[in-house]
């Protein structure tokens, strides 16, 4: 039962034409007094209509509301899957990167193994950092 009125103007200054807008929203679930009493006259039954209207309305918006905050939960419960498995399997690949290079220091590529292990350690905290940034809406380089 939602009513708008809309008021549109065109201005011309100095060459400049210009549009100014207007608009008003009443989202009440009834009708202004006025109206009640001008229907009251034509029905007198149509208060208890627009009180049942109102009633079904206002079920309806609650329903809706509802529905609402479960999509939003559902949808946050989802991102924290997201975040714990990403956790997860980055650490999968933390320790078998560090026993990756355990294994080559072992069979002698000292070198090789050192930079590895770097690599794998630099390239983990960096992908971190940069979720964090993302989640605090900084900027990543």
């Amino acid at each position: 039962m939602a009513k708008k009125r809309g008021k549109a103007r065109i201005t011309k200054k100095h060459g400049v034409v210009g549009g100014h807008f207007e608009v008003e929203l009443d989202d009440s679930l009834l009708p202004d007094a006025q109206e009640i009493a001008k229907l009251s006259e034509i029905d007198p039954n149509i208060i208890h209509w627009l009180k049942e209207r109102a009633e079904k309305e206002q079920e309806f918006r609650q329903k809706a509301y509802m529905e609402r905050i479960k999509l939003i939960k559902d949808n946050e419960r989802g991102n924290r899957w997201i975040n714990y498995l990403g956790l997860f399997f980055s650490f999968i690949l933390l320790g078998g990167g560090m026993a990756m290079s355990y294994f080559l220091i072992l069979n002698g590529h000292t070198i090789i193994g050192s930079i590895f292990t770097g690599t794998v350690l630099l390239t983990i905290g960096s992908m971190f950092l940069s979720k964090v940034k993302s989640n605090n809406n900084e900027r990543t380089q």
